[in-house]
């Protein structure tokens, strides 16, 4: 049998910010699959979008999307590879070695091998289920980021288009609150 989930949403405050609070439970007690958490994520991200006035970055069946950020190509790149600026999107430390064939980590996520990289331009991770790639390219409103996975479960492709999200907001919006904590940040 499926598992049938149920998700709230009410308006509430989230820390220090005005927000949006949604919490979801499994209705026969089954977990949550990883795919439909990704989802409910990405929906609620792409809500934020929305009510920002921004497109949203949506779903894709091919794992290929494209999003203009406002910020040149150089800091968009070094948001993928800098830890710091990594943690502030992505919500998890990342350890690179910045060379191809190099090691790269995510704290309590994927571990791999740098498959490609060229500064500013081109980054590929690969582990053992999945390829990720990210290209960047200079246009008049910024930098266009391209993203593609082969491989791996589409939750983790959700996962990471909530990250794209994310990734464009820290570029984007001033003094941002994060749409994502916890229960106990709030």
């Amino acid at each position: 049998m499926a598992a049938e989930t149920e998700v709230r949403a009410a308006l509430a405050a989230a820390g220090p910010w005005p927000g949006l609070t949604v919490t979801g439970t499994t209705v026969i007690g089954v977990d949550v699959p990883d795919d439909e958490r990704a989802y409910w994520s990405l929906a609620l991200a792409d809500l934020v979008d929305e009510v920002e006035d921004r497109p949203p970055t949506g779903a894709t069946d091919d794992r290929r999307t494209s999003v203009v950020i406002a910020a040149p190509s150089d800091e968009v790149f070094d948001s993928l590879i800098d830890q710091e600026t990594f943690e502030r999107w992505y919500g998890r430390p990342l350890k690179i070695d910045l060379y191809e064939g190099g090691n790269w980590s995510i704290e309590g996520g994927p571990a791999g091998t740098v498959g490609s990289l060229v500064a500013d331009r081109r980054l590929v991770l690969a582990d053992d289920t999945a390829t990720l790639g990210w290209d960047l390219s200079e246009v008049d409103e910024g930098t266009t980021l391209t993203m593609a996975m082969r491989g791996g479960t589409q939750g983790e492709w959700l996962g990471w288009l909530c990250g794209l999200t994310q990734l464009r907001r820290l570029h984007e919006v001033p003094d941002r609150c994060p749409i994502w904590v916890t229960a106990d940040e709030s």
